[in-house]
């Protein structure tokens, strides 16, 4: 299997890494920055064999055409695209700037329609492929400090699920993945001050994914929340009391 995977200089993109070039996978990598660790996670990756990189940035579109030709020239092809890079910003909606507005839908939300745009007919000409968009619970809910985060994940969502229509018939899938805040060996490391047992942990967003990258099922058009059993159950619940409620004021007409 050849995986290309934005966002790999830290968090999940670098797990996601490792795991796959450790079973035998090639991997091509597309970020700022080589990952980085005390145990050299980078230097560990090239020397698998199985490990090809780009330096650029996601929201290029020179860097995007660039980094899609590496790594078809490294892999030979790409069998799947997991688009993990994301930018992050939870200010109140009065302290957020126009630039860190457009930053946040280029990279959550342009960025990866553009990057799939530019896959897609190399899927198409392989008569298969595997697009997996990480989007987040953000994507699903609502709070006054996600103005810039939540639209564009909820974006991502709505475009992965509108391309799954469009390229059901050509054998290519299209699924997003939609977890909660995470705890990955970086998470850990740069915030010891937080709980992280109450926290999801990296290894069930990554089986999902594997899951949908070796399933033999076609499964495409999908959006997985991965919730923890408390965080599910509120989210049940809300989305309840708005289903009654938007019943409930046609009784008032």
């Amino acid at each position: 299997m050849n995986i290309f995977i934005t966002g790999i200089s830290r968090g999940l993109g670098k797990e996601l890494a490792v795991h796959y070039s450790e079973l035998g996978h090639k991997v091509f990598g597309f970020s700022r920055s080589l990952p980085e660790h005390p145990g050299g996670i980078a230097k560990k990756l090239y020397d698998s064999g199985n490990f090809g990189y780009y330096s650029g940035s996601v929201n290029s579109d020179s860097d995007i055409d660039a980094a899609v030709g590496e790594a078809i020239k490294f892999m030979g092809s790409i069998d799947a695209l997991i688009n993990n890079a994301a930018y992050k910003n939870f200010k109140m909606p009065d302290e957020i700037t126009v630039e860190e507005y457009k930053e946040s839908v280029q990279t959550n939300l342009t960025a990866p329609i553009l990057i799939c745009r530019k896959i897609i007919p190399h899927f198409i000409k392989n008569g298969k492929g595997k697009l997996i968009n990480i989007s987040s619970n953000a994507g699903l809910v609502s709070y006054e400090g996600g103005t810039a985060y939540c639209p564009p994940k909820a974006g991502l969502i709505n475009y992965s699920q509108c391309l799954a229509k469009f390229l059901k018939n050509k054998n290519i899938s299209v699924n997003v993945i939609s977890p909660p805040t995470f705890s990955t060996d970086d998470y850990r490391r740069t915030r010891p001050d937080i709980n992280h047992g109450k926290l999801l942990q990296s290894d069930k967003v990554i089986k999902l994914i594997d899951y949908l990258i070796f399933s033999r099922k076609f499964i495409t058009g999908k959006n997985f929340p991965v919730f923890r059993l408390k965080t599910w159950l509120k989210y049940y619940y809300y989305r309840q009391f708005e289903l009654l409620e938007y019943l409930f004021q046609f009784r008032l007409k």
